[in-house]
């Protein structure tokens, strides 16, 4: 709880001019990729996608870097058996009607991270819940991450942190939010 407490912290404790500068990379929504999977208790994954993706990365203080990511929640398709797609956008798991937006700020991280890997930790807000999630990035098998080839960063959370108690006895508590980021060419 602490290291949740820290987190929230240090984020909010991120200079205000440094919120409001213009991102050093936006997130290319149709040439990114997120996926939102679930653990069938018979031991079948069921993954879906989201259509798009927004966000950005901000330049901080000190070679620090800070990304932002928004996800339409309406927008996630999922595979596997077809009850899969309405039982996570009901009202009981995901409920995509009141609760459209899916948030991840990070705290401020190191760039190096996008290149040799690591770890991003921040604020997932997932039914206007926010709690802090960390993400692992695979290191890059490119020159230029994020231009040559997507950023690959993916996490587990529990999904009863974000109230999400319905369908125990079908769906595994563990769900698995995966990215994979390109950046846009617009600058």
């Amino acid at each position: 709880m602490r290291a949740g407490w820290a987190c929230l912290c240090a984020l909010l404790a991120l200079p205000a001019a440094a919120a409001d500068a213009p991102p050093l990379w936006r997130l290319d929504p149709l040439a990114s990729q997120a996926q939102f999977r679930v653990h069938l208790r018979m031991g079948i994954p069921a993954e879906g996608r989201f259509k798009s993706i927004q966000g950005d990365i901000h330049p901080l203080p000190d070679q620090k870097l800070s990304v932002r990511v928004q996800l339409d929640a309406r927008e996630l398709a999922m595979g596997g058996p077809a009850w899969i797609q309405k039982a996570t956008h009901s009202p009981a798991f995901l409920d995509t009607a009141k609760h459209p937006e899916i948030r991840f700020q990070s705290v401020p991280f190191s760039s190096q991270v996008l290149v040799s890997g690591g770890s991003i930790t921040g604020m997932l807000t997932l039914r206007d819940v926010s709690k802090p999630v960390t993400f692992t990035v695979l290191p890059t098998q490119c020159r230029q991450p994020g231009w040559t080839c997507p950023i690959s960063a993916s996490g587990t959370l529990d999904r009863h942190d974000f109230g999400m108690h319905a369908y125990r006895w079908s769906l595994r508590d563990e769900v698995v939010v995966g990215f994979q980021l390109k950046f846009a060419n617009d600058h």
